[in-house]
């Protein structure tokens, strides 16, 4: 039994056209001839009497109503997904799916961790972890692709519940000998005098050490930029390197590393904050609802 039982084909097709941006791609993923997914987007026109879809050179883009209509319709999905695994059996907590998407620090230990408990008493639930920027993490949740979203200091959205919002400081993190390794926090301008690794510009972490350097008049290069977690976390265990990461992503290093996690003074390396984002409105799966407890919990 799949969703089609319950959720009519004009809104099926209408959310397809949504997220491709053109009938004829839509018409591929469906397996079924433009003209009939044409029709069925006219059919809705007709009976709401309004326009659903912008007719571009580039492709179709939801209009106003369109946009009201797919967050209904991604509703009625997820529910109709929800009411089928409850009368297919699957619906109990030993049994399910739970889709996360997650910013890669999140990913790299914490989330690992919680499923991993989680599962030992719901062993049946499994887990599809999807890694992707905190704007793509929200897209993510607010079309019903993940269940549970985890980001970092993301605007406030339509559709978008946060069941949990909490401080996420960025912290300096060196190997156990290193000069500064004894203190009891950092300031970027002690940080200065080491050779000094940072993620992308396109990240919280980066920007906000941009911000507090500019706002102080530091000139800091850094040595290495790279996108990928593990390979910071190796530059900093190495030569007297250092790089930054949030406090929750790195929390676990102080027990038994040979890596050290310390506060930065400065006060815009804590002007950061993690969300976790379901989607509004939405009756959540038992397992997803459960896993939920011990996610926010591990986050405290």
């Amino acid at each position: 039994m799949n969703d089609r039982a319950l959720v009519d084909n004009a809104l099926r097709y209408f959310l397809e056209v949504a997220r491709q941006g053109s009938i004829n791609k839509a018409s591929n993923e469906l397996h079924v001839a433009p003209s009939a997914v044409s029709r069925q987007i006219a059919r809705l026109e007709s009976e709401l009497g309004t326009q659903l879809f912008e007719r571009l050179p580039t492709g179709m883009r939801l209009s106003p109503s369109g946009e009201l209509l797919a967050g209904h319709a991604r509703k009625a999905r997820l529910e109709a997904a929800r009411i089928i695994d409850e009368i297919t059996g699957l619906e109990g907590i030993q049994k399910g799916m739970v889709h996360i998407a997650s910013i890669e620090g999140l990913a790299s230990y914490l989330l690992p961790h919680v499923i991993g408990e989680f599962r030992k008493k719901y062993w049946g639930i499994h887990f599809d972890l999807q890694i992707c920027s905190s704007a793509e993490v929200t897209r993510r949740v607010r079309e019903g692709n993940a269940d549970i979203g985890l980001a970092i200091s993301p605007p406030p959205e339509r559709d978008i519940k946060v069941e949990k919002r909490i401080m996420a400081p960025i912290y300096a993190i060196m190997a156990k000998d290193h000069p500064l390794a004894s203190k009891k926090q950092v300031t970027l301008a002690q940080l200065s005098n080491y050779p000094l690794a940072l993620p992308t510009p396109d990240t919280t972490v980066r920007q906000l050490f941009d911000v507090s350097c500019s706002r102080q008049g530091l000139l800091i290069e850094p040595v290495m930029v790279c996108n990928f977690v593990n390979s910071l976390i190796q530059f900093a265990a190495c030569e007297g390197g250092i790089t930054l990461f949030g406090e929750v992503s790195i929390r676990h290093l102080n027990d038994g590393s040979e890596l050290k996690a310390l506060p930065i003074k400065d006060r815009e390396m804590s002007a950061r904050t993690i969300e976790v984002q379901t989607m509004a409105g939405r009756t959540l799966p038992k397992g997803v609802a459960a896993f939920l407890e011990p996610l926010c919990m591990a986050l405290e």
